[in-house]
């Protein structure tokens, strides 16, 4: 809340306190004086005659009310401090209305506009309390029908206007006119307060709609500046590969070409010393391929550096289980089947990317990933729930998939008729151990 409008609503809210006590010290003092007026003068028994209903003492109906009166401001002060503390109750609005309904029983139902400042009171304090409305109908019903002309019907009770009776014209309409100007000023204020109360409601949801506003603002500026970093990563990454490979086979290559030249211009002269260059070219050749393996390694995937294929196939696939309603059944039934890093890559990333493009395409919520080995050939089944595609587009990820396919001289195909299905065949190369008896 702004603290201009905070504080304009409390000096408001301190101003209608006033005027109710005010209100209610002319009230209970003029059942007070007219009673010992009455008394004084030996009207008791016209005044007896006029009323239908024997009054309350009148030290009870005067500090009774008073005291009622204190007890209310200690409790909307004991409420102010609450909610200064972020704590929110509704007991005290239930007390607080509960005190009215004495208050004004106490006045004989004379002056019930201490409801419009425990209206205004729990309307200072409720936002979004889920019983307020119910609380504030209450003291609405509260307001209406605790006057004398409707609770006469149902209690007896004097009414005030006859302790304004027994004065003469001019006093009797000296006190109505002051009755009169309470009450005015009392609805005045009230309608002051809510006018104010609305206009600050809203000026905060004006700042509200500005502070969305600026979040949406900044949410974009976020949203750009991750994609900057992600082409500085990406750009970082080309430069880091270029140096990686610069440093191994540019080297090595280098190498290789300065033997290679040797030789050439060695082999008629002198074949041994030809032969020894040449061991020392297959001596970098090999060291350059070492290296090349190291580079490579440097980028697989932690999970198949620390689980292997399997294990990091079931490790990706439960974190995606974890995240989505995705569920992912995997037949890996090759344990026997030694695959080189190249290949595993490979594999790995192709049910990466197939697995992504299930949940962010074809908004799938099963996938069935299949191996299974034919001959000399290695086949890798995908095939996804989602709503599949009629043309398929090659976008970037089933691009890079058919490269990364190519690479191990297979090939993959792709069906979008009945949810999404990527199959890929694999030639298995001599040495790599697999089972010819597996199933197909």
């Amino acid at each position: 809340m702004n603290h201009v409008h905070f504080q304009s609503l409390k000096n408001m809210r301190f101003m209608m306190i006033l005027l109710n006590l005010v209100s209610i010290l002319f009230y209970s003092s003029s059942i007070l004086l007219t009673t010992k007026y009455i008394i004084n003068n030996q009207l008791a028994r016209e005044f007896l005659e006029q009323v239908s209903y024997l009054p309350h003492h009148p030290l009870y109906v005067y500090f009774g009310s008073i005291l009622l009166f204190a007890v209310l401001v200690f409790v909307i002060y004991i409420w102010e401090r609450v909610t200064l503390e972020g704590k929110k109750s509704i007991v005290y609005g239930i007390v607080e209305l509960i005190i009215c309904l004495m208050i004004v029983y106490l006045l004989y139902m004379g002056y019930n506009g201490i409801f419009l400042l425990v209206f205004c009171d729990c309307m200072y304090h409720f936002k979004d309390h889920k019983y307020s409305i119910w609380l504030l109908v209450a003291l609405i019903i509260g307001y209406l029908f605790c006057n004398y002309d409707v609770f006469s019907s149902f209690m007896a009770m004097p009414q005030l206007q006859q302790y304004f009776q027994i004065y003469d014209a001019n006093m009797r309409s000296a006190l109505m006119i002051t009755k009169a100007v309470l009450d005015t000023l009392n609805i005045i204020m009230f309608i002051v307060y809510m006018v104010a109360h609305i206009a600050e409601q809203r000026h905060e949801n004006e700042n509200i709609q500005k502070e969305l506003s600026m979040i949406q603002t900044v949410n974009k500026e976020l949203q750009n500046y991750a994609a900057v970093t992600e082409k500085i990563g990406e750009n970082n990454e080309r430069k880091r590969l270029a140096r990686e490979i610069h440093d191994t086979l540019g080297h090595a290559l280098t190498g290789i070409a300065a033997g290679v030249d040797a030789c050439i211009a060695m082999i008629d002269i002198n074949p041994q010393a030809t032969k020894q260059q040449l061991l020392i070219v297959s001596k970098v050749v090999r060291q350059g391929i070492g290296d090349v393996r190291n580079s490579l390694n440097k980028l697989r995937p932690g999970a198949l550096e620390e689980h292997g294929l399997k294990g990091a196939l079931e490790k990706m696939i439960e974190e995606f289980s974890s995240v989505s309603d995705l569920n992912v059944t995997l037949d890996y039934q090759l344990e026997k089947l030694d695959l080189e890093n190249t290949k595993e890559d490979i594999i790995f990333r192709i049910i990466q990317e197939s697995i992504t493009n299930a949940v962010r395409h074809g908004r799938a919520n099963h996938v069935d990933i299949r191996f299974y080995q034919k001959d000399h050939d290695l086949y890798l089944l995908i095939k996804d729930n989602g709503i599949g595609c009629q043309d398929i587009h090659y976008g970037f990820g089933l691009k890079q998939m058919c490269e990364r396919v190519a690479i191990m001289n297979g090939q993959i195909v792709f069906d979008g008729h009945d949810g999404f299905l990527t199959k890929v065949k694999i030639p298995l190369q001599r040495g790599e151990v697999y089972d010819e008896d597996s199933y197909s």
